[in-house]
């Protein structure tokens, strides 16, 4: 597949080296191509964009979808891929525990797709609820699942172990370099970058929050929300250790929903507390910083859905992400181009599933692959919506 014209700098650029174009890159040099990534910030696996806090969740019994499951079992087997590759610790198996009521949306969702599936999975009534996991003060229709395949994925680690491979296999990753606009011309397509401009005969766009600010035919598909994650520290770490508090999610009503992990070796149990996202309108002036009053609600809202964490936070911290009306993620290839692929508006749970759509991404811009891309993935949708 690879192009080796004269004056082609590369058979695929790679804008923006984070959660999705990290593992596209990976891809991309173990299938022999020339890449180059670009990623507009100093350093990789940094905390400026959407996989930024530290920790995210993986779940195989999914509240997004039974449809993401046969997606979700070959994300696992890439996680599992990429750290025997590095020898890096990419996921800590702790399970997943869904709380709320058994008639939630969320809560059936999970039962569903298990069931649907086949996946293990094991309910827990009130009691059971109660006595296993006593970190979690429960309302009286609680109950539980639990999905023993869940975890703890390390975002920055596995940024960093993906584009660690694509540079052993020759993949040329470029930090600290801004892609300023695309355009094709003549069968290719040029990178202006801050600095210079390359030329590649495909391009893939993975710039997160940033994306529409480079494709307008992207502009007005996702929305970019301020999400705002806070850390609680355990007054008694065992209590909380992963083995005893799975990572998780919880839909118990007004002021209790959240998703919760359990500390990293710091001790520090990290809650996002699913309180309204604010829109984030430009993002060159997004402020990490968290407001103290919403810290109180926070506190106040945390005080009363765990016991053995200090009542005040730890710390906080706010982060930006890409939401689209349905909340599934736009994968395709944006108006007016034919050679430019991108991925954006994974809304808050791509994380989880960036090496199998990375890898979708790919075999879309290269025409491969005998499975066609999901319809609700699909960056088309939005056009049929919109016409």
């Amino acid at each position: 597949m690879s192009d080796r014209a004269s004056g082609v700098d590369a058979d695929v650029v790679v804008v923006g080296v984070g959660t999705m174009g990290s593992m596209a890159l990976w891809r991309l040099a173990r299938d022999g191509l020339r890449v180059i990534g670009l990623e507009q910030h100093a350093e990789l696996g940094h905390e400026h964009g959407a996989a930024g806090g530290r920790t995210r969740i993986f779940r195989v019994a999914y509240k997004e979808g039974a449809w993401y499951v046969p997606l979700l079992r070959r994300a696992a087997s890439a996680w599992a891929e990429l750290a025997e590759a590095t020898g890096e610790r990419i996921m800590l198996p702790t399970g997943a525990l869904s709380i709320g009521a058994p008639e939630h949306p969320d809560v059936a969702e999970v039962l569903r797709s298990g069931e649907e599936f086949g996946l293990p999975h094991e309910r827990l009534d009130h009691d059971q609820l109660a006595a296993r996991y006593p970190q979690h003060v429960l309302r009286d229709d609680d109950v539980g699942v639990l999905d023993p395949q869940g975890g703890l994925l390390f975002p920055s680690t596995a940024i960093r172990a993906a584009a660690g491979l694509a540079r052993d296999l020759g993949g040329d990753v470029r930090t600290g370099v801004r892609c300023t606009g695309i355009d094709e011309a003549g069968g290719h397509v040029r990178v202006h970058t801050t600095g210079g401009v390359l030329t590649a005969s495909r391009v893939l766009v993975c710039g997160g929050p940033w994306t529409a600010e480079l494709l307008a035919g992207v502009r007005g598909r996702y929305e970019v929300r301020r999400v705002v994650l806070h850390w609680f520290r355990a007054t008694d770490p065992a209590a909380f250790a992963p083995e005893r508090f799975p990572v998780g999610i919880r839909r118990s009503g007004p002021e209790a929903e959240l998703s919760f992990f359990p500390p990293d070796g710091d001790g520090l149990v990290k809650v996002n507390l699913h309180i309204p996202k604010e829109t984030v309108p430009d993002l060159s002036t997004f402020d990490r910083a968290v407001p103290a009053g919403y810290t109180r609600r926070v506190e106040t809202a945390i005080g009363g859905l765990f016991t053995g964490l200090e009542p005040s936070a730890e710390g906080a911290a706010a982060f930006i992400e890409g939401y689209t009306p349905d909340n599934h993620g736009l994968i395709g290839t944006p108006p007016g181009f034919e050679r430019v692929v991108s991925m954006s508006g994974f809304s808050g749970h791509g994380f989880k599933l960036s090496p199998v759509l990375a890898s979708l991404a790919v075999d879309a811009l290269l025409g491969l692959g005998d499975e066609p891309l999901p319809a609700r993935l699909d960056l088309a949708r939005t056009f049929q919506e919109t016409a």
